[in-house]
C-alpha cells in the first residue's frame, strides 16, 4: 500500500538526522539512568544496551561504503534492526502519557498500587526514540521509483487479523463466564467488563482486514493513517512487555509488566497477549507498506 518513492537530494539529509538522533538516544539513555526519580523497583522497558546497539546498526545502514556489492543488502538489513530496537526503545511512552495524566499506577514491591511517577528523562529519551524511528522507517520502507514488479501480499492483513483475535476471544470467553487461563470465575473481570476490553483489539482485527489488497474500499490515506498509527501504537507496548514478562519468568525477582501478576489469571495467559500484540505490530506494519 505505501506508495513508492525515490531518493531525492533532500532525502539525503534524513539518514544522519537518523544517525544524529539515535546517537541522542544512546546518550540520554545513558544521562537519564542517573537522573531518573524512579523506584528501583520500577518496571524498565527495555535493556540497557539497547539504545547503543539501535546507534550501531543505525549506523552501518548509513553510513556509505564503496567496493563490496553485497553492502546495500547488509545496509537495508542494518535499518530495519536500527529501525526494530528504536521502536521497541520508544516502547512506555503511552505510559507516560497515561502517567502524566495521573491515571497510571504501579504496583509496590508490597503489593499496594501507588500513583506512578512521571520519569521525565526516561519520555524524554522516549520521544527522542520515536522521532528517530519515523525517520528510519522512511529510509527502511523506501522504495525505488517505477513500476511495481510484483502483486502485494495478502497474507500480511490476514495474519495480522489472526494475531489480534487472541485478547478479545479470550476475554469473550471469560465474559460469558468460561475459565481458561482463570484459577476461579471473575478472576478476568466481572460481568461484562472484559467485553469492554476487548473492544480496541475488535477494532484491529477489522482494521487488519481493511488492510487486505483484496478488501480496500476505503480511501488510501485513511488506510494509511490508521495501520501506521495501530502500528505505532501497539509496537510502543508490545516488545516492552514480552521483555519484561520474559525477565519475569527468567528472573522470579523482576518487575512484571502491568498486570502480569493478577491474582487467578496464568502466567501462560500474559504471555499469549503480550506476544500476539508484539507479532500484531509486525504483521500490521508489513500489510500496510504492501
Amino acid at each position: 500500500m505505501e506508495s513508492q518513492r525515490s531518493a531525492s537530494p533532500g532525502s539525503r539529509v534524513e539518514p544522519w538526522i537518523a544517525l544524529a538522533l539515535c546517537v541522542a538516544v544512546a546518550l540520554g539513555r545513558t544521562v537519564g539512568h542517573r537522573l531518573s526519580a524512579l523506584p528501583a523497583d520500577a518496571l524498565a522497558p527495555a535493556p540497557a544496551w539497547l539504545p547503543l546497539a539501535a546507534a550501531a546498526f543505525a549506523a552501518a545502514g548509513i553510513v556509505p561504503l564503496d567496493g563490496w556489492p553485497q553492502w546495500l543488502r547488509l545496509q537495508r538489513a542494518s535499518r530495519w534492526i536500527a529501525l526494530l530496537l528504536m521502536v521497541w526503545a520508544a516502547n512506555g511512552l503511552p505510559f507516560d502519557l497515561l502517567t502524566m495524566t495521573g491515571t497510571m499506577g504501579r504496583r509496590t514491591a508490597s503489593g499496594a498500587i501507588v500513583i506512578a511517577t512521571v520519569d521525565w528523562p526516561g519520555l524524554a529519551t522516549r520521544t527522542l526514540a520515536l522521532a528517530a524511528a519515523i525517520v528510519l522507517a522512511r529510509l527502511a520502507l523506501a522504495r525505488p521509483a517505477g513500476p511495481a514488479t510484483s502483486r502485494p501480499a495478502t497474507w500480511y492483513g490476514y495474519a495480522a487479523f489472526v494475531l489480534a483475535l487472541p485478547y478479545p476471544v479470550l476475554r469473550a470467553v471469560w465474559a460469558l463466564g468460561g475459565t481458561p487461563g482463570l484459577s476461579r470465575p471473575g478472576a478476568g473481570g466481572e460481568g461484562y467488563a472484559p467485553l469492554l476490553l476487548a473492544i480496541p483489539w475488535v477494532a484491529a482485527a477489522v482494521l487488519s482486514l481493511l488492510l487486505v489488497p483484496t478488501w480496500r474500499w476505503l480511501p488510501r490515506r485513511l488506510l494509511l493513517l490508521a495501520g501506521w498509527t495501530a502500528t505505532a501504537i501497539v509496537g510502543m507496548i508490545g516488545p516492552a512487555a514480552v521483555w519484561a514478562l520474559v525477565s519475569a519468568l527468567v528472573a522470579p525477582g523482576a518487575p512484571a509488566p502491568p498486570g502480569a501478576k493478577a491474582p487467578g489469571i496464568a502466567t501462560w495467559v500474559f504471555a499469549l497477549f503480550y506476544g500476539s500484540w508484539f507479532l500484531w505490530a509486525v504483521a500490521a506494519c508489513a500489510a500496510t507498506r504492501s
